[in-house]
């Protein structure tokens, strides 16, 4: 006899009494204090197989955005407006990363310089000043870590790369809701 196995017989019996000890209900049986599924009578509605649920395509939106701010959809983005009393500054990229990581709108913290990718977003949005001319990015150009894109929203200058120090530029900061 091998060591261990009439823990090894024990076990299957053991699953076997589980399996068949189960009662051998059929899935329509009822149990006590359970009720039967309900049929379906001829005087219920038809079901419409081709309608979609609710649940599967929600329609969230994020909170609205707070003064000083937009928010612009697909994805979801709140965009500083650099209207007053929250106007974009003209900055170095440090000092404008600094200023964004800073900025409170709406006693919402962690806004931060947009991506090379979010900056064209703002082109021809109602609400948003100051959109001519080119704004700092975060996005660093792969080439030399030292630089980082720039980019006009609109669409006036192409995106190109400048060190982070060399001159100053629009700092308009953005958040994800």
């Amino acid at each position: 006899m091998i060591k261990g196995s009439g823990d090894m017989i024990g076990l299957t019996v053991g699953l076997a009494v589980m399996l068949i000890g189960c009662g051998g209900s059929k899935p329509n049986d009822t149990k006590a204090g359970a009720k039967p599924a309900k049929q379906i009578d001829d005087d219920d509605p038809p079901i419409d197989e081709t309608q979609e649920a609710t649940f599967a395509n929600p329609k969230v939106e994020p909170p609205k955005a707070p003064d000083g701010s937009i928010a612009l959809r697909d994805p979801w983005l709140y965009v500083q407006t650099c209207a007053e009393p929250h106007p974009c500054e003209t900055l170095e990229q440090p000092a404008g990363d600094a200023a964004c990581r800073e900025l409170r709108l709406g006693n919402y913290e962690g806004w931060r310089l947009p991506s090379k990718d979010e900056v064209p977003r703002f082109q021809g949005v109602a609400g948003l000043e100051a959109t001519a001319g080119y704004h700092w990015t975060r996005t660093p150009f792969d080439d030399d870590l030292g630089q980082v894109w720039i980019v006009d929203p609109s669409g006036e200058g192409p995106a190109t790369t400048i060190p982070r120090d060399r001159k100053p530029f629009l700092v308009r900061c953005v958040k994800e809701p």
